[in-house]
């Protein structure tokens, strides 16, 4: 009887310290590790466009914040995930979308030097499927890391580039204001 008391508490031990947050039909962890690093969730919501869910962006720290330009301007590690939700997204699609979105954010003071803006957006000449899962992460020691369903595609060692890409999502002009508010844990 002993033994399945401790059987039963170390099973609930288990699965009491796994958490995860379900945002749009998406599982996102608490936590994550990247290149060694551990970053917990800041925030994710839902990229919306004319009424049609495209994808789930989750903001993973390594400290909590409220404060987009400090973010931005960090030279910490963290992530930006972005999992696509539509089978509507198309290479085409997002290209075009993220040329829009680094003009926007060059006009809230976060421009991008176009070569490396060239080599980001390889990534996103392959197929989009559902599911797809694109992963932001920035190692100051490393640079931006570009990772497609969990394998390393780009790295751009740019912090300039980094400041840019995530302003897309953070700054004074953002793609969506909704989804800055929720990946700022508001």
């Amino acid at each position: 009887m002993k033994k399945i008391f401790f059987i039963f508490m170390a099973i609930t031990f288990v699965f009491s310290t796994i958490e995860a947050k379900e945002i749009g039909g998406v599982d996102l962890e608490e936590s994550i590790v990247i290149e060694n690093q551990k970053l917990i969730l800041n925030g994710a919501g839902i990229r919306t466009i004319f009424f049609f869910d495209v994808y789930v962006g989750a903001l993973y720290l390594t400290q909590k914040s409220k404060n987009p330009s400090l973010i931005i301007n960090s030279n910490k590690p963290m992530d930006i995930k972005m999992i696509i939700t539509s089978s509507l997204v198309t290479s085409k699609k997002m290209i075009d979308g993220l040329k829009d979105a680094f003009k926007k954010a060059k006009d809230a003071g976060y421009g991008a030097d176009k070569n490396n803006l060239d080599k980001f957006l390889q990534i996103f000449k392959k197929k989009i499927s559902k599911k797809d899962i694109y992963d932001f992460f920035y190692d100051n020691n490393k640079g931006l890391m570009i990772y497609k369903n969990h394998k390393l595609h780009q790295i751009i060692k740019d912090f300039q580039f980094k400041k840019a890409l995530y302003a897309i999502w953070l700054s004074k002009n953002p793609a969506q204001e909704s989804l800055k508010e929720k990946m700022l844990g508001q």
